[in-house]
């Protein structure tokens, strides 16, 4: 039933489609001839520039004497005839391989024997507890350390001495008037561009047909459902590991001697 249905629908798509492509579309008007433009208007000739005065020539150089002929270099001996190489003998051809024999067919290889059960590891014995460390003796007092004598003071520098102005200079004189340009002929408008002629309006495009609705697909069959997966084990509880006993407090270090002053 779904496949007559389908059948149909392209059947009737193909031929509206056919008769609507079989219809030519109108022509377009071609665009209007743009009218002609104006002739450019020349340019007016701009002012005669004074010619330069005429650079003098240089005195002519005198001639460079000729160097003299190079003597003429004597000919190479001819070189003796390269005797011809004799003729190679003619290499023997191979003898034939002999047919490789074929391999034997290979043993089937036995199954290896099922591996033995791991015994369990024995519990493992507890750990003893460290004796208590001795005592350690405290250190002598530190001396204290005498304070340096204050630095002598740092003599201020003298004055600098000034610097003299250094003398004006010389006024620079002025540039004589430089003469003015001609002025430039003035450039001619350009005449306005004729008005461009507007587009005629273009035909309006007929409507494509309505698309033929598409049948809808049959419904999937229902997926079958996984089977439960069995319920995995607990772990053993793992044993609880002992606490380890504090450390001893550190004693405090007494003061440090004091060291005594040397002599100069």
């Amino acid at each position: 039933m779904a496949a007559a249905l389908g059948a149909a629908a392209l059947a009737n798509a193909g031929t509206a489609y056919a008769q609507d492509h079989t219809t030519p579309h109108p022509p377009y008007p071609a665009p209007p001839a743009y009218p002609e433009h104006p002739a450019q208007p020349a340019y007016p000739e701009h002012p005669v520039k004074p010619e330069h005065p005429a650079k003098p020539a240089y005195p002519e150089h005198p001639a460079k004497p000729a160097y003299p002929e190079h003597p003429a270099k004597p000919a190479y001996p001819e070189h003796p005839a390269k005797p011809a190489y004799p003729a190679q003998p003619v290499k023997p051809s191979y003898p034939e391989h002999p047919a490789k024999p074929s391999y034997p067919a290979q043993p089937v290889k036995p199954a290896y024997p099922a591996q033995p059960v791991k015994p369990a590891y024995p519990a493992q014995p507890v750990k003893p507890a460290y004796p208590a460390q001795p005592v350690k003796p405290a250190y002598p007092a530190q001396p204290v350390k005498p304070a340096y004598p204050a630095q002598p003071v740092k003599p201020a520098y003298p004055a600098q001495p000034v610097k003299p102005a250094y003398p004006q200079q010389p006024v620079k004189p002025a540039y004589p008037a430089q003469p003015a340009y001609p002025a430039q002929p003035v450039k001619p408008a350009y005449p306005e561009h004729p008005a461009k002629p507007a587009y005629p309006q273009q035909p309006v495009k007929p409507a494509y047909p309505a698309q033929p609705v598409k049948p809808a697909y049959p419904d999937h069959p229902a997926k079958p459902a996984y089977p439960e997966h069995p319920v995995k084990p607990a772990y053993p509880a793992q044993p609880v590991k002992p606490a380890y006993p504090d450390h001893p407090a550190k004693p405090s270090y007494p003061d440090q001697p004091t060291k005594p002053h040397h002599s100069k």
